[in-house]
């Protein structure tokens, strides 16, 4: 598994400095927007594919912006890829985006990659981030900016915490393990190439991830969806559980009546 962890980092940190150079050029050239979120998409894909299909070609593939003919189903061994997470971030030309690359064995999130260009920083089962010790600040919740008055609000109020949000499942994820961020949770599916290799990583780093129930999280599923995510500091993850799970139950008592 050491090597499927160098290779997952490696292939983070490659996809990403291409498309950094891809977009400082698209930038320079006055282009941006649908037609550079459209272009580092393909880039990101077309080589991660490649390099995948040549250095390990008889394990199963999923990406974003390839076809699922289904095949990767039932192997053991699947790489899970989101070539370019928060396009249109990366096609406004911010920071909000990241790189992808993750292994699942047996359903597992073993291995995994998040290359973040915005902070400088490639995390990876390979290169574990050191998840700082909390100081006396309040603790902050991170969610996307579509869950802000759902998700955010509610976690936020009830842990007595503060309120940030950004694009990218995999930047967030990262936050978390720089200490940027206490709690990242997203009440609602997700696909698995934003969520296998954030979790890889976040477990490798002694977080905790799982769905809003506290479930554990498969991957390689016929239909590639995960219901939730939550990824946390372990000191957060009952509190967070029990409120999310509080709130789930007042609404089907609500739908009942």
């Amino acid at each position: 598994m050491e090597d499927d962890d160098r290779f997952a980092h490696a292939l983070a940190t490659d996809a990403a400095d291409r498309l950094v150079r891809a977009q400082d050029q698209a930038i320079a050239g006055g282009r941006g927007g649908w037609w550079l979120e459209d272009h580092g998409d393909s880039l990101a894909h077309d080589y991660l594919v490649d390099e995948l299909r040549r250095a390990r070609p008889t394990d199963g593939l999923l990406s974003e912006e390839g076809h699922d003919d289904g095949d990767r189903v039932g192997m053991r061994r699947a790489w899970i890829v989101d070539p370019l997470d928060g396009s249109n971030g990366f096609g406004s030309g911010n920071a909000e985006w990241a790189v992808h690359v993750g292994l699942a064995v047996d359903g597992e999130a073993l291995v995994g990659a998040v290359a973040v260009p915005g902070i400088g920083i490639t995390a990876s089962t390979h290169d574990v981030p050191e998840v700082p010790d909390r100081t006396n600040r309040r603790p902050v919740v991170i969610t996307g900016r579509s869950r802000i008055r759902s998700d955010g609000q509610f976690l936020a109020g009830a842990l007595d915490a503060d309120l940030t949000a950004c694009s990218s499942a995999g930047v967030k994820a990262v936050l978390v393990a720089i200490g940027k961020a206490d709690v990242y949770v997203h009440d609602a599916p997700l696909y698995e190439w934003d969520v296998c290799a954030p979790v890889a990583v976040a477990l490798a780093a002694g977080l905790d991830a799982c769905g809003t129930d506290g479930s554990t999280i498969q991957f390689n599923k016929d239909t590639p969806v995960v219901n939730s995510l939550v990824i946390c500091r372990p000191e957060f993850t009952a509190d967070v559980v029990h409120a999310l799970q509080s709130r789930s139950s007042m609404a089907a008592q609500r739908d009942d009546h």
